[in-house]
């Protein structure tokens, strides 16, 4: 009887020997972390395109923060992502439509974002036509490519040339044009935030970045008309009433 439990007991303890040896195995330090493209839109769903229209922006360049997840373990020095751009799913130029700006995983970290730089003044044909860049990571001596390994941006700067219903039911603005629509948001910008930052936020929420989701009845000017005029126009006419149309002077009631 002693016999046979000291033979049960080496057999166990020669599984959880070999085991230990098999664990031991499946980890190896040398390899090559992974790295993948973890993009989810303003719908909280998963995707693998970003579509950006300068439109009202007056900025010349307009940067895409693009999110990438590490799989493997931080390190205590950045590693760079491999960037390739895929030729043929691809009609922008480098340097004239966009530029690559950052891509790497920083020190210690799991998470961190791709960036491109979109360029606006060197091709006048995306003011008539979207063009398309169509990216994917490759593989370096750092990291290697996992799940989602493509992405796709979008980009034009396609000109609105008809009056939004919002900007027709106050006369305090001056006479419709993309150029003036234009003014109106760089001062609404630069001026809002710190005019009052709590009125701008919900004025970002309810109507959306260049008041894309405004309509003429209860739109900004019907709901916040004074602040309004206050912080944006008469600013905006104090510098421009000789150099742009205005219907009528802007001021407070």
């Amino acid at each position: 009887m002693k016999n046979k439990i000291f033979a049960l007991a080496l057999a166990a303890t020669a599984v959880v020997a070999v085991s230990c040896e098999e664990d031991y195995k499946l980890y190896d330090t040398g390899q090559i972390d992974s790295v993948s493209f973890n993009y989810t839109n303003s719908n909280y769903s998963a995707d693998s395109v970003i579509t950006y229209n300068f439109g009202y922006d007056i900025a010349q360049e307009h940067e895409i923060a693009i999110p990438v997840t590490l799989m493997g373990v931080p390190k205590s020095e950045a590693r760079k992502i491999d960037i390739k751009v895929v030729a043929d799913s691809t009609d922008m130029v480098e340097g004239v439509n966009f530029t690559i700006a950052r891509a790497e995983i920083a020190a210690n970290a799991t998470k961190d974002t791709v960036k491109i730089m979109l360029l606006r003044g060197n091709d006048d044909e995306i003011q008539t036509k979207e063009k398309k860049l169509r990216i994917e990571i490759g593989m370096n001596d750092q990291l290697r490519p996992t799940g989602q390994k493509t992405f796709t941006v979008r980009y034009s700067d396609f000109r609105i040339t008809e009056r939004p219903d919002w900007w027709s039911t106050y006369t305090g603005l001056p006479k419709y044009s993309f150029e003036n629509a234009q003014l109106f948001f760089k001062y609404f910008y630069e001026l809002m935030p710190k005019a009052n930052k709590d009125v701008y936020n919900e004025l970002i929420t309810a109507y959306g970045d260049y008041f894309v989701k405004a309509k003429a009845m209860q739109g900004p000017f019907a709901m916040y008309e004074s602040i309004l005029t206050k912080y944006v126009l008469i600013p905006m006419y104090n510098d421009h009433k000789d150099d742009i149309e205005w219907q009528k002077t802007p001021s407070v009631n």
